[in-house]
């Protein structure tokens, strides 16, 4: 899948802590997840309307993540994490993130993953809502639906 900047509708900007560099003077890649957990949660609470403060039926869990690690990340480099929902299946979503240096168009890392429809309550797996899939569709350019 070819991809810019431009075919992101959602980023969030990430402060890089002290903390998060390793020995070799750059961002862990195990810290990496997390600045693509903050983005993910930024993108369910923003298109979705998630609400974490509340447990329900309808929820999603990560099934699979892919990273590529293009180039390393430094504690000043300013960066971003852009998330794009760009297929939906019945009971599953495939989202691709990216982090990216202010400076730069291309990424340094990305992350593709899949997200299944999970109700926590009785621990099953459930199909993607009707609801969630209007809103995601509104907020994309292009998703592929995959039946």
């Amino acid at each position: 899948m070819e991809l810019t900047l431009s075919d992101f509708n959602h980023s969030l900007d990430i402060q890089i802590r002290f903390n998060d560099v390793d020995g070799y003077r750059h961002v862990n890649n195990s810290i990496v997840q997390e600045y693509y957990d903050l983005g993910r949660m930024a993108y369910l609470i923003d298109v979705l309307k998630f609400d974490y403060k509340h447990v329900d039926n309808e929820s999603l869990v990560i099934v699979s993540i892919k990273t590529d690690f293009i180039q390393p990340v430094y504690i000043n480099d300013q960066i971003k994490v852009y998330t794009k929902v760009y297929q939906i299946g019945e009971k599953s979503i495939r989202m691709i993130q990216w982090l990216v240096k202010k400076e730069d168009k291309a990424p340094s890392v990305t992350c593709d993953s899949v997200l299944s429809g999970f109700d926590p309550i009785k621990e099953t797996s459930i199909l993607i809502t009707e609801k969630w899939k209007k809103m995601m569709l509104d907020f994309e350019k292009n998703i592929l639906i995959k039946k």
